[in-house]
């Protein structure tokens, strides 16, 4: 159902267009008799669609597109004057209709429309359910014996090439991954997609275990499958509270952190080339030891690369300041008070990439 509002200033005009369109397919919602009372009707009621006179008392039917807030219905001006229609096709009109309007002529516009809107409501909902999959693919938080971990994504636009990861391993072992596709939106979300269930495989067969030879796996197995532009960027770690330790392999990606409690900072900078640029890469690994109360920290260049309204990044060291000053809470509070900073820092300004974060501890909360 197609929900409608009719604009004219002569009553008449208005009925005989009412009683013109199908009721199966067209609901009015409203009506109205000049251009400010048009503005203040479409804004209120928000139809999908809405019929237009140009020639009325307040404001034209042209003015009255040009005040109407986004996302903005598509327009169908109904005029007795055809020398507004470049006019009013500049103002991305669907369609102009001379009056009398003839019953024919407009139902093949609102045939046409609602060809239109049903093919976007479908889009609509396709991306709706591939925002909440991709939102279930996320693990949730975890503590095991000696560690507690945390994190988030926020997708730039609903669906994003983000994503991470928590993947048990033998030995109270933990992996802990997270990797950025090239790019956005719902290509980079079947990729990302892609990426976590290769490595999900890899490590649930328990053949390499290493975090070398997982991601030197992972990148034999994505080579070729993407397109030559695309990469992805990793951080996988594999953490092991027994020995204190975090074997890792930074696959083109920002530095991972680790924060101790004696004010200490350790970079963890890249040791290889992202995952599926080069066939037969090799991915050397890094270790690094952990004391009890050390907190370490991954995240995506959606944070570091946040701007302010002003134009000034956010950076790793932005990032860093704001982790060390909540180093002390358990990781889903420093996940959760990181992102909102970032949030903060930028205001109303959309997100420009995708931000994720992840944060454990050994010993759990300190």
């Amino acid at each position: 159902m197609i929900r409608a509002v009719i604009v004219d200033d002569e009553a008449p005009a208005r009925d005989r267009l009412r009683q013109m369109l199908a009721p199966d397919v067209i609901k009015v919602i409203g009506e109205a008799g000049d251009g400010e009372e048009a503005v203040s009707r479409i804004d209120e009621l928000k139809p999908d669609l809405v019929f237009l006179d140009i020639q009325m008392p307040a404001l034209t039917g042209l003015e009255v597109v040009s005040r109407l807030h986004a996302p903005r219905p598509r327009i169908v001006f109904c005029t007795a004057y055809d020398h507004f229609a470049i006019e009013a096709f500049e103002l991305h009109a669907v369609d102009y209709l001379l009056k009398p309007v003839n019953r024919d002529r407009l139902a093949r516009t609102v045939d046409r429309i609602r060809t239109e809107i049903d093919e976007q409501r479908r889009v609509t909902r396709e991306r709706a359910e591939a925002v909440r999959t991709q939102r279930r693919l996320m693990p949730g938080d975890l503590g095991g014996e000696g560690f507690a971990c945390a994190g988030a994504c926020e997708p730039a636009d609903g669906v994003g090439g983000d994503y991470y990861d928590f993947l048990p391993l033998p030995g109270n072992r933990l992996g802990i991954a997270l990797g950025d596709v090239s790019g956005k939106g719902m290509y980079a979300g079947l990729l990302a997609a892609a990426l976590q269930a290769r490595l999900q495989a890899i490590t649930a067969a328990h053949g390499p275990e290493s975090p070398a030879e997982i991601v030197r796996e992972l990148d034999r197995l994505t080579v070729g499958t993407i397109e030559g532009n695309r990469f992805a960027t990793l951080f996988f770690g594999v953490l092991d509270p027994a020995a204190a330790t975090l074997t890792y392999v930074n696959a083109g990606h920002p530095p991972g952190v680790v924060l101790s409690a004696r004010g200490e900072t350790r970079l963890l900078e890249a040791t290889a080339p992202a995952v599926g640029l080069l066939r037969d890469a090799d991915f050397p690994e890094a270790v690094v030891s952990l004391r009890p109360g050390d907190l370490f920290a991954t995240f995506s260049d959606g944070l570091t690369e946040a701007e302010s309204q002003d134009g000034e990044s956010l950076d790793a060291e932005g990032v860093i300041r704001i982790l060390r000053k909540h180093a002390t809470l358990a990781p889903r509070p420093i996940v959760d008070a990181v992102l909102a900073h970032v949030r903060a820092f930028t205001g109303d300004a959309p997100a420009s990439d995708d931000r994720t974060l992840v944060v454990a501890n050994l010993e759990g909360p300190r």
